[in-house]
């Protein structure tokens, strides 16, 4: 056995590891929900070159490894070094430890597309809680803890298994990716949209929609996603043609 894996197995530091990821997923939510809200004031560069590069290594260090650490081959190999129990765990310490990143060190372009007010502010700052909203129940419908690899570390440290089952349920009974559509609603209902946070926005809607039809030809493999997919539109709020166009839109950039 590695050593690492036989360090990681031991349990103080499988205790030691599994806290540490719940504080820095609370943590990043935290720094998350502000920096979506308004990414204005953070540091600046005279070269825009520059400021850009730092953004995408930023966009991409959130990007690439949370789609590589779902890949199988990938996941097999990484499973050599770590507890199968704590995969999810470490798939979550990126995901925060980037976020937390690129909050730290986001470039502001400078320029600002447009600086809701009065009531038009208001409604962005409604539609802004309710994306994160909808996140918490979309989370709640599959599981509080599950996306966080929270839950499969507590089963785990009592002797239990994670237990998988497609979810029809909750937020599920809305859309088929109710994460991905909070997400996208979280990242473009800003009252404070400037130039930098466009580029965010931008680059993130297309990271998710290729990422739903990553999901979409993985799960329509199953009979039971199927028909799960023919009853239940991929994203809220569209009929059955417009989903069928989406879809298909969705296959091809996947």
């Amino acid at each position: 056995m590695p050593a690492l894996k036989k360090f990681l197995s031991n349990k103080p530091s499988f205790i030691a590891v599994g806290i540490i990821n719940i504080i820095l997923f609370h943590y990043a939510i935290f720094r998350l929900f502000m920096f979506l809200y308004d990414s204005s004031g953070r540091q600046t560069f005279d070269s825009l070159p520059v400021g850009l590069l730092i953004n995408t290594l930023l966009i991409l260090f959130f990007s690439v490894p949370h789609s590589l650490l779902l890949n199988s081959k990938i996941k097999t190999s990484f499973l050599k070094l770590i507890p199968n129990s704590l995969y999810s765990t470490f798939y979550s310490l990126h995901s925060c430890l980037a976020i937390v990143l690129i909050d730290s060190y986001w470039v502001d372009f400078g320029g600002s597309l447009y600086n809701l007010t009065g009531s038009q502010e208001m409604i962005f700052n409604v539609l802004y809680v309710l994306s994160w909203l909808f996140m918490f129940w979309a989370m709640v419908s599959t599981g509080l803890f599950r996306q966080s690899g929270i839950e499969e570390w507590y089963l785990s440290l009592h002797g239990k298994k994670m237990k998988y089952s497609l979810a029809k349920h909750g937020a599920y009974t809305l859309c088929r990716h109710p994460i991905y559509a909070a997400f996208i609603a979280m990242i473009w209902t800003t009252p404070h949209m400037t130039y930098d946070h466009l580029y965010l926005t931008s680059a993130w809607s297309i990271y998710i929609l290729w990422g739903a039809g990553q999901k979409e030809k993985r799960l329509m493999k199953n009979r039971n996603y199927r028909s799960y997919a023919a009853q239940v539109p991929a994203f809220p709020f569209i009929g059955k043609v417009a989903d069928n166009f989406f879809t298909s839109i969705l296959w091809r950039i996947s």
